[in-house]
């Protein structure tokens, strides 16, 4: 039971960062719109994050952790030993 509910937990994490990240990659003007229990900003506010170079950090960060999950998925799923 306690396996089933930690699967259950990891899928809700993983999918709430694959959203993060790909709004965070498109468009962190839009990435800030998303409701509360979705985003995940912390203290960053749209004012200073949503363009300049400020902007282009937030995209880097979207691409770090879609390439970090994808290596995740790929290591566990794809790669023979």
């Amino acid at each position: 039971m306690i396996r089933i509910v930690g699967a259950f937990i990891a899928l809700i994490v993983g999918l709430l960062m694959i959203i993060n990240a790909a709004f965070m990659l498109a468009s962190p003007r839009a990435w800030f719109r998303l409701p509360a229990g979705l985003k995940a900003q912390g203290s960053l506010t749209e004012g200073r994050y949503s363009s300049g170079w400020r902007a282009i950090q937030v995209r880097l960060t979207g691409a770090v952790i879609l390439a970090a999950i994808t290596w995740v998925f790929y290591d566990m799923f794809l790669r023979r030993a």
